[in-house]
């Protein structure tokens, strides 16, 4: 999971904001901050941004977007940055686990 994948939320603790389980969104940010992404949310009243955790993404599409893609969009291009989840675990781009 990582910057600009097609996601989708995986629980309903959200109903209250319009998101329920099902919703999809892409992620927009490439850092990882609390466990969670920035999503941008689709089906809700309007297009909205909101913190969502990893736990609670699922991916439905894959970006092709790289490694060196991601490190452009964090903030003094810092590869130790979390920036995606491989097997269940946070990377930095250096591939060490968080």
């Amino acid at each position: 999971m990582k910057y600009l994948d097609c996601v989708k939320v995986t629980t309903n603790k959200y109903k209250d904001k319009g998101i329920l389980f099902g919703s999809k969104g892409v992620i927009i940010s490439a850092p990882i901050r609390n466990n969670s992404f920035e999503v941008e949310v689709f089906n809700v009243k309007e297009v909205e941004t909101f913190v969502l955790k990893i736990d609670e993404l699922e991916v439905e599409k894959e970006s092709s977007v790289t490694d060196d893609d991601i490190l452009e969009d964090l903030p003094q291009n810092d590869p130790r940055w979390w920036c995606k989840v491989e097997d269940g675990y946070i990377l930095n781009l250096l591939g060490e686990r968080k």
